[in-house]
């Protein structure tokens, strides 16, 4: 009798707990859901066609850290993210330049690791001299000289133990000729270096010309090791870019509300009652949807139907204010009440 007392109570404890595991898990997605939130946004703008597709985990990292960098004052405001994922087989175009101001990507091409690494893929990773190995980590780009491989590029390994000895192993980019598909075709991979970045000596001197002097570099490679203890990875980022505040625009759509949102290129800001008829509309010029600044500049310059039909619609909805609205497209005039009007809120 005794036992199934104690499994009773057991089990009433267990879901009186409950909601406080979910509240719990609420909030931490919520604390985190801002920086995935851009993060995705960031990447879903990348086109990636006519060349090899980088993968979302690895650019999350990647952009986390840069904008970490940015924060810190490590590079400039409009510096590139370059990015090597050294998870892949070197016989493929694993490097990437990205200007993320644009959300394009300039390079896809070809990058060798070092040889003391492994053989098609890098497995081994070190910040020792002469191990001959790749170092993983984020880096930020120094000058331009000539050197024995040509034209070449100084690097700064900025993430501590990983890489903060790259610049004294001489640790640079560089052009190599064992970085071409011949040469990959040939030995079943891509030819190695002492350590260094090496890439293709068709694209050296524009790929260098483009990310010298306080750009981003990121070597990755999925160590549990390293994705722990980087500092870029793993220091809370305490300011998004100015466009992320645009992202709670995008509001998901009601459970409980019966209105919806929809629009086209040179659509109109409609309100309709739950009927669908029309209140009111008001002409927007939408069709440069990927500015999302300017369309909320031009959104805000159109006025809701009335102060009633505000006070109807949703929480945390946008209602555009100053200038009146142009009249109903329909004859017919509404009878529903202001509680009854649903707003079809612009979505890019």
């Amino acid at each position: 009798m005794k036992t199934k007392i104690y499994i009773y109570i057991s089990i009433i404890c267990y879901l009186a707990l409950l909601p406080s595991f979910a509240m719990a898990d609420n909030n931490s997605e919520q604390s985190m859901s801002k920086v995935d939130r851009y993060s995705q946004f960031v990447y879903n703008k990348i086109s990636f066609k006519k060349m090899n597709k980088l993968k979302y985990e690895t650019f999350k990292k990647a952009l986390y850290g840069y904008l970490n960098l940015k924060e810190a004052g490590k590079v400039h405001g409009n510096a590139t993210l370059t990015i090597c994922d050294f998870s892949l087989s070197s016989n493929t175009k694993r490097l990437w330049v990205i200007d993320l101001s644009k959300k394009k990507v300039l390079f896809n091409t070809l990058v060798a690791h070092g040889m003391g690494s492994g053989e098609e893929f890098a497995t081994k990773f070190s910040n020792i001299e002469e191990s001959h190995q790749t170092s993983l980590g984020f880096y930020t780009t120094g000058v331009t000289y000539i050197g024995d491989n040509g034209y070449s590029l100084k690097l700064h390994g900025v993430d501590g133990i990983w890489n903060n000895k790259a610049y004294d192993r001489a640790i640079v980019m560089h052009g190599a000729d064992y970085v071409h598909p011949d040469f990959a075709t040939s030995n079943n991979r891509l030819g190695r270096s002492h350590g260094c970045p090496a890439i293709a000596r068709n694209v050296t001197e524009p790929i260098i010309n483009k990310i010298a002097n306080g750009h981003v570099l990121f070597i990755y490679h999925p160590s549990k090791q390293y994705l722990k203890s980087s500092y870029w990875l793993n220091n809370k980022i305490a300011n998004l870019p100015q466009e992320s505040n645009f992202l709670d625009l995008i509001m998901p759509e009601p459970k409980e509300n019966n209105w919806t949102a929809k629009a086209k290129p040179n659509d109109s800001l409609i309100i309709k009652d739950n009927k669908n008829r029309i209140v009111s509309l008001h002409s927007m010029d939408v069709s440069d949807s990927t500015n999302i600044k300017a369309l909320l500049e031009k959104q805000t310059k159109y006025a809701a139907d009335s102060a009633k039909i505000s006070a109807s619609l949703p929480p945390n909805t946008l209602v555009p204010a100053t200038t009146p609205a142009k009249a109903p497209t329909t004859p017919e005039k509404p009878k529903a009440q202001a509680r009854d009007k649903e707003f079809l809120y612009m979505k890019w």
